[in-house]
Parts: C-alpha cells; structure tokens; sequence
C-alpha cells in the first residue's frame, strides 16, 4: 500500500493537530485516532451532489488534507492507514457488511472498509470511518473486551461464520443493550478490490450516500452527527441532546462551524440546491 513522504506525513499530522509519536505503540495509536476523528469529519457530500469519489492515495490526501474536506470509509481510512504505515504500524485493510439498521435476515454486501493494525506485537481493529457509530479508540482482537466501553469486539461462532478466518461483530452499546454494526473477518483485502465497492456506494441509486447527506465528528467526549436537518449531540454518558435545522442555510452553518467543512463555490451552491427536498423528506435532484 502507499504511505506518506515525509512532506505529506507532517501535513497530515498538522491537519489533525498532533506530533509524530515516538513509537508505534497502542497509546500513539489511539491518539492518531482520535486526532482524526476530531480533525477531519465523516461525510459524502460528493456522492449526494452525484459527484465522483476516487479513492487513490494523491485524491484522498488532495480531498481531506489539502482540502481540509472529510470523506467517507474508503477515504478516511485510506488515509489514516498511510500515516500510520509511515509512522512504524503494519497495517492490512478489511472489509466489513454494514448490520446497523438493517433487518436480521437481510444480506447485505461488503461494503466497509477497516484496518487491522499490529502495534507492540499486538493485532487491534481500528475504523475511523463509519459514521455516527465509530469506535473511538482501536479495539485489541486477543480477547481483551471492556464492556463498560461504548463499543467491543465479538467473536462469531465458527458456524456462523461464511469464510475460513476468523469473524468479528463490531457493537455498539445503547438504550436498549448491544447492537450490531457490522460483522468483518480477517481475511486480507487488496486496496484494488476496494475500487468497485467503493464505485458502489458513490453511484449505485441505491445507496444511502445519494439519498441522504450524512456528517460526523467527535468534538472532545462528544459525537457530532447531521443526518439531514437532524443534528444531534451524544455525550460519553449516552445522553443526546438534539436539533431540527430549520432550512439549507442553518445547514450550511452547522457544516461550517460545527463540523469543520471547507466547501468550494460549487460544491455550496450544488448542497444548497439539494438541501430543501431532503429537509422535507424527499430526495435531492
């Protein structure tokens, strides 16, 4: 996989507001994490404006770095597996299928991309990429598991299984106990093979990414997420303060100033443009 040159390594480590740590360790790993989740948003504003998404590592540096735009799973976690690659981690791209909000008995494709990174001869699951839901810490694959976190690893049952490696479920905990939000194995994956998934999720009409606008970030304990006009605050205890955004510009705003999103021209007008059917429920032109 490509990571960054020195140059394109300091500018990332600006953009997100912290040094290089000393050694590739599970504390530096967990401080790049949450340094990017914090520094640069989940978002698939280009999807909604039918705009193409490249995932090659020049495009996604350009896009959220240079930018200072967000992106989605393929782009943000492409981007954080570079920094960590020229940091010392060794990491190998996964892929997952999404299970939050999604009926039990429904299939759904793999769809999402994560890393498995080894840090101090110790294998972790780390994913700055989903969403609302995203883990804020990297997560140990040795059995390690705190429940009193908001998210843990658990193992699924060989027979449940569909492949040879060994399987994961990735929840999250709410109201109403632990939740599915998505399941993985750890078979490795070639950036290649990320290409038509990611071509999906960008173009195919029906994906999520082109019927509704969604945004994330954490913003010191709390997780900052915008689905449409809804725009909602969870704090580490789980309470969750919320807000209807009345029109386009109150969602511009909160784009701007909440989530740190630097729009060009075009891309404000064409967001604009679109805001007003999905705030009243419909889909954008």
């Amino acid at each position: 996989m490509t990571t960054l040159d020195p140059a394109r390594l300091r500018a990332y480590l600006t953009r997100v507001g912290i040094d290089a740590p000393a050694r590739a360790e599970r504390d530096a790993l967990d401080a790049l994490i949450a340094a990017q989740l914090a520094a640069i948003p989940f978002e698939n504003i280009d999807p909604l404006l039918r705009r193409p998404v490249a995932i090659d590592a020049d495009s996604v540096f350009d896009k959220l770095v240079t930018r200072a735009r967000g992106g989605y799973c393929f782009e943000l976690n492409t981007l954080l597996a570079a920094a960590l690659e020229a940091l010392g981690f060794r990491v190998t791209p996964l892929a997952a299928r999404v299970r939050w909000q999604v009926p039990p008995d429904r299939l759904t494709l793999q769809t999402h991309m994560l890393l498995r990174v080894e840090a101090a001869h110790r294998s972790y699951i780390v994913d700055v990429g989903f969403g609302g839901p995203t883990p804020d810490r990297a997560l140990p694959l040795d059995g390690e598991r705190d429940d009193t976190r908001p998210y843990r690893l658990a193992a699924v049952p060989a027979s449940a299984a569909t492949g040879a490696y060994p399987a994961f479920d990735l929840e999250a905990r709410g109201d109403g106990g632990w939740r599915q939000v998505y399941r993985f194995d750890l078979a490795p994956q070639h950036w290649l093979d990320f290409v038509p998934r990611n071509w999906y999720v960008a173009t195919h009409p029906d994906s999520i990414f082109l019927r509704r606008l969604m945004v994330a970030r954490t913003e010191g304990s709390t997780r900052l997420t915008l689905g449409d006009g809804e725009f909602a605050a969870r704090a580490a205890d789980g309470s969750v303060q919320r807000e209807r955004l009345a029109d386009a510009q109150a969602v511009l705003d909160v784009l701007d100033t909440r989530f740190g999103i630097v729009l060009d021209a075009a891309s404000r007008a064409g967001l604009a443009q679109a805001l007003p059917a999905l705030l009243a429920g419909g889909r954008p032109a």
